[in-house]
């Protein structure tokens, strides 16, 4: 299971409120949430730049 899978996953389960998650999840569940969505921020920013192809 990828991370995205794994992520959409967690949220459909608190169906998809960041509020529910981070009142009810697990902190594995809402460390797992935070993490994909800082590396795919940092992922899609360092694209506009050209740090990655």
């Amino acid at each position: 299971m990828t991370d995205k899978e794994r992520v959409n996953k967690i949220m459909n389960k608190y169906g998809n409120n960041f509020r529910k998650l981070s009142e009810s999840a697990t902190r594995k569940e809402y460390k797992d949430v935070l993490m994909f969505v800082a590396n795919e921020s940092n992922r899609k920013q360092r694209k506009l730049v050209g740090l990655d192809k």
